[in-house]
């Protein structure tokens, strides 16, 4: 499955100001309504209906697995 170009990378680049925050999230909200069959949804319905999540929440959670394989050596990491 091919990543979204908003969450590539989103470890190292990740916003953490509430505009930022909102700025990249309004992209998808934005994108998610050029698709047929969901205008007039509210937001939260169309990322449903598509099976996304919010843009946040995927970074959490890629920062969380990220986290994990470094804390359980799966990552060769030089930490010198």
């Amino acid at each position: 499955m091919a990543r979204l170009p908003l969450v590539y990378c989103s470890t190292i680049w990740s916003p953490y100001g509430d505009n930022d925050i909102k700025l990249i999230e309004s992209v998808q909200r934005r994108d998610t309504k050029l698709v047929t069959g969901t205008q007039g949804l509210q937001y939260n319905e169309r990322l449903k209906q598509l099976g996304l999540k919010r843009l946040e929440g995927r970074r959490v959670r890629s920062d969380l697995i990220k986290t994990y394989k470094i804390m359980n050596g799966e990552y060769d990491l030089n930490r010198d």
